[in-house]
């Protein structure tokens, strides 16, 4: 007797497997989606990177083109850049407050916040090295600041080009183009002699770079008033007495302390002095300081000199004196 072989269990066996294969395939699209997300995370992460990475650039740019022109910058305009240079490297730090997507990008993201920890170090400190020298000329540590900040500087440069080796591995997602060379540091040669270079620049900068008032002998006037003469000469009306006004005006960027004027009348028979009080003047401010009248003789050649004597700081010294030659008319 001959028997059909049962063909029941077959169905069976592929009603189970069916669905088992939807699962694997249903599971392996997971995968696959969570991968693409994940490495999406990551591109737009190092895109992140990137992106910042060519603002520190301009700013390390802005930051090398003004150190060496610290003898004609002004107050003003060097706190803005470095401010500038500051708040970048700022946005840096804030956007690696958080870890990355992954844990294949935890090494970038060391890397990036520990370059952005040390130039944020390096650009405070350079900026108020560099204002104490100025602000302080007997200050003998700005020396020291200055150095210690370009040290940090140097240092996160170079922490920043292990960075960029870090996105050349096989565990950083494709495509990702290069990020851009970042240096923050301005100075080149020995930490402690372009300290001094700095320093001395500071120091011997005119034109606000330091807080320092600037005080200014602007103009005398007499009384009776000169006139001008075809020979260009002044000359005053003839009288026996005339009556001296100097005007100081403050050109610094703080307040200045209350100093003396010396006023000298040289001619006929000798040299007679007057002195007045300059008072406390805030920054663009000016005071007209009058004179007790001085005696003159008709039909004589004078010179007039007025010398302001500085007790305190001044931003430039060779503005403190002012002198007139000029004639009493004889009728």
């Amino acid at each position: 007797m001959i028997l059909d072989t049962p063909t029941r269990p077959k169905r069976r066996t592929a009603r189970f497997l069916i669905p088992i294969l939807v699962i694997v395939a249903v599971i392996a699209a997971v995968v696959v989606t969570a991968s693409g997300e994940e490495t999406r995370a990551q591109l737009e992460y190092l895109d992140e990177i990137r992106n910042e990475a060519m603002e520190l650039s301009r700013a390390g740019a802005s930051l090398r083109e003004i150190m060496p022109r610290i003898r004609e910058v002004d107050r003003d305009e060097f706190t803005s850049v470095l401010g500038a240079v500051a708040d970048t490297v700022d946005a840096g730090l804030q956007f690696t407050a958080n870890e990355p997507p992954s844990r294949a990008l935890i090494p970038v993201w060391a890397l990036y916040r520990q370059s952005l920890e040390t130039w944020d170090m390096g650009v405070a400190g350079l900026e108020a090295g560099i204002l104490q020298a100025a602000d302080d000329p007997d200050d003998g540590t700005a020396i020291d600041v200055i150095a210690d900040s370009l040290a940090e500087l140097r240092v996160g440069d170079r922490i920043y080009l292990d960075l960029q080796l870090e996105f050349e591995r096989d565990e950083i997602p494709d495509p990702v183009s290069p990020v851009v060379d970042v240096a923050l540091s301005p100075g080149e040669g020995s930490l402690l002699s372009v300290s001094r270079s700095y320093v001395a620049a500071a120091r011997s900068s005119t034109n606000g770079l330091g807080l320092r008032p600037g005080l200014r002998v602007s103009q005398i006037v007499s009384d009776p008033a000169w006139q001008i003469d075809v020979e260009g000469r002044p000359v005053v009306p003839s009288t026996d007495a005339i009556a001296f006004s100097v005007v100081i005006t403050n050109n610094g960027n703080v307040a200045s302390d209350p100093e003396i004027l010396t006023l000298t009348l040289d001619g006929g028979q000798g040299p007679v002095t007057a002195q007045g009080d300059v008072p406390e003047l805030a920054p663009d401010g000016q005071v007209t300081v009058v004179l007790d009248p001085l005696p003159v003789e008709a039909g004589v050649d004078y010179e007039v000199l007025v010398e302001l004597v500085v007790t305190g700081l001044d931003s430039d010294l060779t503005d403190n004196t002012l002198s007139v030659a000029f004639t009493v008319n004889p009728s």
